[in-house]
């Protein structure tokens, strides 16, 4: 709050014949009775009828009269003002009232103005319809208000009879003189046996006090002496901490080494389980290939027509007879062997009974048992190595 504003209240309040003298140094500290009555003052200017709260006791009296006054200036003058700076009874407050001190003096200024007569007028009018307005809300707000009260009374007159009834037999009812003195004397003993017990309980609080601040100071020295403890603790470096230290620079170390190793056997594992797979496959194909060719041979086997007997008993007509050596892909031939086969003379007759026997060696039907038994082999092999992986 300026020094320049608080003159200008001062001026106006002065100007407009407020019954009390103000200065400047009445709004430097708080001074709610002050406040209050200037409040009130201008709250009657603009309504004379309007009913201010007069306790200002406590704090939630004056909180009472701010808001009344606040709201009687909202419905007259149409001016809002904060309950909280004109709570704090200061220059804020000062700087509040401000608008409503310029009114006021702008409405008493001398004016031959016809139109100011007229703005008064108008105001008065308005101030007095806003009046009549509240009574009639009150008026609807009572009017409601009556159903339920008649209703309440005639329930509550509905239970006379009965609350009658028990009534007068209370009061019929003799009343027993002793007994009531008996209830008295041990309301009294019991009462001044609490009464009793508070004054000793008054009596024992300064021995409290002085028991808890006993405790209070153990409690402190006990809470300096750990902090030393503590300080001490941490500052105390153990023999074998650099043994610790060392051990544990090790330990990363193996760490380290222990991750690339594992990390090495993890790949490993997985490109021997890629090979494993990739023979698999192979064994597979090979398999499969295998068993095309001995049905292919099967199929041939059956198409070929028998062979005839030969006459063997026939010495003097020779015959060329043709050896078969090595296995079926024609390995073990050779050109000396063909010359030497061709040489054979008639005293050389070969035993037809001895190559029909090596033919059948390569027949389809001797040759299917070893290609199962070399399958079977082959996925024994492949389960084995599955299981050691």
């Amino acid at each position: 709050m300026s020094y320049r504003e608080l003159r200008d209240a001062t001026e106006i309040l002065r100007s407009l014949d407020y019954p009390r003298l103000v200065s400047i140094e009445n709004f430097r500290t708080p001074n709610f009775e002050l406040i209050a009555e200037i409040l009130e003052w201008i709250v009657r200017r603009f309504d004379p009828n309007v009913r201010v709260p007069k306790l200002l006791d406590t704090e939630s009296d004056r909180v009472i009269f701010i808001k009344t006054c606040v709201l009687s200036l909202i419905q007259k003058a149409r001016v809002k003002l904060n309950p909280k700076k004109l709570y704090q009874a200061d220059g804020h407050a000062i700087r509040e009232l401000m608008p409503l001190f310029k009114m006021l003096y702008q409405t008493t200024k001398a004016s031959k103005d016809p139109n100011d007569e007229s703005a008064a007028q108008i105001s008065l009018l308005r101030s007095r319809i806003s009046s009549m307005k509240q009574e009639i809300r009150m008026c609807v707000q009572l009017a409601s208000e009556i159903p339920h009260s008649g209703v309440t009374l005639y329930d509550l007159l509905a239970k006379e009879i009965f609350a009658k009834e028990s009534r007068m037999r209370a009061m019929s009812q003799s009343l027993n003189i002793s007994d009531i003195e008996k209830i008295i004397r041990g309301m009294i003993e019991k009462s001044a046996r609490e009464t009793a017990e508070i004054e000793e309980k008054l009596n024992n609080i300064s021995s409290d006090e002085a028991s808890l601040d006993a405790k209070i100071d153990r409690r402190r020295r006990e809470y300096d002496q750990l902090q030393k403890r503590l300080a001490k603790l941490q500052s105390f470096r153990p023999q074998y901490m650099d043994e610790y230290e060392r051990y544990e620079e090790q330990l990363k170390g193996l760490y380290t080494e222990y991750v690339v190793k594992f990390r090495n056997l993890s790949y490993l594992q997985q490109q021997l389980w890629e090979v494993e797979r990739a023979e698999k496959e192979r064994s597979m194909d090979a398999e499969r290939s295998m068993r095309l060719a001995v049905e292919k041979m099967r199929v041939d086997s059956q198409t070929v027509p028998p062979i005839e007997g030969l006459n063997v008993e026939d010495e003097s007509q020779t015959k060329k007879v043709v050896k078969v050596y090595g296995n079926m892909t024609g390995a073990g031939l050779s050109d000396d062997e063909d010359e030497e086969d061709d040489g054979l003379g008639p005293d050389e007759e070969p035993e037809l009974e001895d190559e029909h026997s090596e033919l059948s060696e390569f027949s389809p039907e001797a040759m299917e048992p070893k290609v199962q038994q070399q399958i079977d082999e082959n996925e024994d092999k492949e389960n084995h190595s599955e299981d050691d992986f």
